[in-house]
């Protein structure tokens, strides 16, 4: 983790235009395409939840910008941000489920299933401590075109990432991801970047 050096900031400007406003978080939702991870990923047994996760967190981490964290007056960046992530429970429920990103795919794969089991069966919806996470949930009864998210204040600066059902267009396979950010710490750039990240990822990806 560092402290950025606000004097010297590129982003300065924006930073301290968008700090005091009441409402300073912005979303956009655009569709990635996963026409490789439905047709040849999946037939091969890879789990297409845990796979878009993966992606979705390898190309946030890619972007410093949706690294930094508001503390106080400080901006902090940290070296790596980790999952908090909605796993669905008994009764039409769901619970928290955090744990850490691995680069490795395949390590973070098996990591997702065990995680996954224990948080349902603890059905707890007890918050992450700490602010080296990214706030992440499924909702794949909707193939939505715009979607928000709830937060705790103006100062609530935890990027929240939502993707949603698959859908066939035009013989191809898009999926929606919505992304809510603070918008003293990241602009539309920084999402562009982090959407190119992850058609990116979900067309390298391997069984």
């Amino acid at each position: 983790m560092k402290t950025i050096d606000l004097t010297t900031w590129a982003r300065r400007k924006q930073y301290a235009f968008f700090r005091g406003f009441a409402r300073p978080h912005f979303s956009l939702c655009a569709e990635v395409d996963c026409t490789r991870l439905l047709e040849e990923l999946k037939p091969a047994g890879v789990a297409p939840f845990n796979a878009v996760l993966w992606c979705l967190l390898a190309a946030a981490n890619d972007v410093p910008e949706l690294r930094q964290r508001l503390r106080g007056d400080q901006v902090i960046e940290h070296a790596q941000v980790h999952p908090s992530v909605t796993v669905p429970t008994a009764e039409d429920g769901f619970a928290f489920c955090h744990l850490s990103f691995d680069p490795d795919w395949a390590s973070f794969d098996r990591d997702c299933r065990a995680a996954f089991a224990a948080a349902a069966a603890r059905a707890e919806l007890v918050d992450a401590e700490g602010d080296h996470w990214l706030y992440l949930s499924c909702l794949p009864w909707v193939s939505f075109s715009s979607m928000s998210n709830p937060v705790r204040g103006p100062d609530d600066c935890v990027p929240r990432i939502t993707w949603g059902r698959f859908a066939q267009r035009e013989g191809r396979w898009k999926l929606p991801v919505a992304a809510q950010v603070h918008h003293a710490l990241v602009d539309g750039r920084h999402l562009g970047r982090f959407y190119a990240g992850v058609e990116r990822r979900l067309a390298e990806l391997t069984a």
